[in-house]
């Protein structure tokens, strides 16, 4: 695994903000990274597919309810040949996607605290060496700031547990200039928020394994 590990219940979400974990536009690197990790009792790719299907968010997304698709750049991916990962579905995340998505800092999709630009970078299976498990991650990066200022790369990884579950991580570097500031003033919401995320996630898709 890229990031770090923790001896923690692998069913109850752990967050935090760690040191910069790589990711794979910006390399290693960067100031800080906050980091989120939880069990999922679905299938890896029913957890990935519900994080591609933005038009699901509003209903169990509490830190970004939405998501707005602008004109999409081409991108050469390994998700063009894989028959578990379609493109083309609308409102579907794929490489290339350029997006504003709305987010709320304060945990109430309700009361938003501004709209991010991202762009879609990976899309691909995952391979994890350890037990020969198998899985997916998707990642984006943040638009809108020039590099130096600041810059950001979100990564999900959804990794079979062979049990018919899947662990789920999730992690965002940041560098730039303005990164040391983000972290002081919005490192402890970003790191809440992250938690929100995963917790929210896993409840929708094993509600809707459930039939609920």
């Amino acid at each position: 695994m890229k990031y770090p590990e923790t001896a923690t219940d692998p069913a109850a979400v752990t967050s935090s903000l760690v040191s910069p974990i790589a990711v794979p536009t910006h390399g290693a690197g960067g100031t800080f990274s906050v980091l989120a990790k939880v069990h999922i009792s679905a299938a890896p790719l029913a957890v990935l597919n519900a994080v591609r299907d933005t038009s699901t968010w509003k209903t169990w997304n509490t830190f970004c309810p939405s998501c707005t698709f602008g004109p999409a750049k081409q991108v050469s991916n390994a998700a063009a040949n894989h028959q578990d990962l379609p493109l083309g579905k609308e409102n579907w995340l794929e490489p290339g996607s350029a997006c504003q998505i709305t987010y709320s800092m304060v945990g109430d999709a309700s009361k938003s605290s501004g709209q991010q630009g991202i762009e879609v970078t990976v899309l691909r299976p995952l391979t994890v060496e350890v037990d020969g498990k198998d899985g997916f991650t998707i990642a984006w990066i943040s638009t809108g700031r020039k590099h130096w200022q600041l810059h950001s790369e979100r990564i999900m990884e959804f990794v079979d547990d062979g049990e018919g579950g899947c662990s789920y991580a999730c992690w965002e570097t940041f560098g730039g200039l303005l990164a040391t500031a983000v972290k002081s003033v919005v490192g402890g919401q970003l790191r809440d928020r992250f938690g929100d995320y995963a917790k929210d996630v896993k409840g929708f898709v094993e509600r809707k394994g459930n039939g609920s």
